[in-house]
This record gives structure tokens, C-alpha cells and sequence, in this order.
């Protein structure tokens, strides 16, 4: 996949700033229809990386919330609350964060139990500047399972680093917090005490994030859980290359008990 820098730039912000406030004629259905967990598929028949995407909630027809993690802006929003109002067609979307004013103008043209095909018209303003106006078409599918209780634990996976086998542990708290452990062949287990290490879990989209030091730049890995059964687990990611082409990655885990 190809685009140019600034198609990245607004698939980052319109995968993960739709949210949402009011609009006219009220729509009686599509509560009902969209009810639940989605998650960013593709953005303008192109399937979005995955440390674009964001998850969306709707809880009833006025509550929602939105997950999303991304290095532009530092965007860290877990599970973040939002007000839901539907209009004929489809929805209008407002989010606030004290710095930028993100409205979502959205048309559903299909929907079925499992994906929503909309068009989109997004605002994005800074104060009373405005920093992008973009149009998509966009293709969400329903999450149905929610790894965020079955990811605590431990977990481990053996990587072949070129000619040097690792083993790559995550020991993944209740409280958001996760500790990172590295061993090099047969060197003793390296635990990494970071100045900072969180995660979330929203569906089946896990984020985290990292400093090593108070000083350190932070860093962030995006993952989707496959599955998790029997005390292993399947991670895979579409990662998005410097040239602006996509690779798919995948990680197998297994649970140490």
C-alpha cells in the first residue's frame, strides 16, 4: 500500500478521534443496529494499520466510548467516554480534549451484524484554526470478544533473531501496568525496570506503551489478539513501513503459569 504523508496523518486522526454528540432528525434503528464493540477495518478500500486503528463502543443510544493509541499527537485514550446522538441516516461526532476539536459527519450506507460501510466528513481544529477537512469511506467490523481480563498474566514468546534465539516475556498486570523481560540465548532473563510501561486492552486492539527513563523518548507497540485458548495466545499486526508499504506480523505467546 502507498500513500503519501498526509493520507497517514488523517488515517491516524480519523481512526482514532471519531466520537460522539448531537445532530436533527433522531434515527430509531440504528441505535439498536450498531449497539456494541467496533473496530477501524479499512479507510477508503485500503486496510488500516494497526497502529492506526481505534475501537468504538456504542453502549446505548447516548453513551459510547472510544479507544485509540498513536504516536502524532501522543494520543493515549483508553475506553474514554463519549455522548452519542444518531441522526437519519447515520450520526454526527464531537470530541474535546482541551487542545483540539475533532467533529465526525457520518453516513451509514450499509450495516449488517458484523460491518458498517460509512462516509465520513472530519473536522479537526486547533482553537479556531482548522487543521484538517478530509472525506472517506469507511469500513468498520464488529468485535466480538474482549481480551481485556484473559491477557493478565504471563506470557512468553521465542523469537529467532537472526542467528540469536530470544525469548520475549510480558508480564501483564490488572492495574494497566506490564513488566518486560529479555533473554538472549542462553544468557540469564533481563527484567527491564521502565520508567514508565502501561497497556490497554479494548476488545480485542492491545496497546502499549514505554520509557525507560524519565528522560527517555516514549515508544509504543500496537497488537491484535488473534485468540487466546488453552494457555496460548496469537497476536498479529499490519505494520506500516518507511516507504509507506504494509507487512503483516504475527507472535505466538504461550501463558507461563
Amino acid at each position: 500500500m502507498k500513500k503519501n504523508l498526509n493520507w497517514v496523518l488523517a488515517a491516524i486522526l480519523i481512526c482514532g478521534t471519531s466520537v460522539f454528540t448531537s445532530c436533527e432528525k433522531p434515527n430509531t434503528e440504528l441505535p439498536n443496529k450498531v449497539q456494541g464493540k467496533w473496530i477501524v477495518a479499512d479507510l477508503d478500500g485500503e486496510a488500516c494499520p494497526t497502529s492506526l486503528k481505534s475501537v468504538v463502543t456504542f453502549e446505548s443510544a447516548t453513551k459510547g466510548y472510544y479507544s485509540i493509541s498513536e504516536n502524532i499527537t501522543m494520543t493515549w485514550e483508553d475506553k474514554t467516554p463519549v455522548e452519542v446522538t444518531f441522526h437519519e441516516n447515520g450520526f454526527t461526532a464531537i470530541e474535546e480534549d482541551g487542545i483540539y476539536t475533532s467533529v465526525l459527519t457520518a453516513t451509514v450506507n450499509s450495516i449488517t451484524d458484523n460491518e458498517m460501510r460509512l462516509t465520513t466528513e472530519w473536522t479537526l481544529t486547533g482553537g479556531t484554526e482548522v487543521l484538517l477537512h478530509e472525506f472517506y469511506n469507511e469500513r468498520w467490523v464488529r468485535v466480538t470478544d474482549n481480551f481485556e481480563q484473559a491477557v493478565v498474566g504471563t506470557w512468553e514468546a521465542q523469537v529467532q533473531n537472526g542467528d540469536n534465539p530470544q525469548t520475549w516475556r510480558w508480564e501483564f498486570k490488572a492495574d494497566g501496568n506490564y513488566v518486560f523481560s529479555l533473554k538472549n540465548g542462553d544468557n540469564p532473563m533481563q527484567v527491564f525496570e521502565d520508567y514508565m510501561s502501561d497497556y490497554f486492552v479494548d476488545g480485542s486492539l492491545l496497546c502499549t506503551r514505554w520509557k525507560n527513563t524519565a528522560e527517555s523518548d516514549e515508544e509504543r507497540d500496537w497488537w491484535e489478539i488473534e485468540s487466546i485458548q488453552d494457555g496460548t495466545m496469537k497476536w498479529t499486526a499490519l505494520r506500516m513501513d518507511e516507504d509507506l508499504t504494509t507487512h503483516t506480523e504475527t507472535l505466538v505467546l504461550n501463558k507461563i503459569q
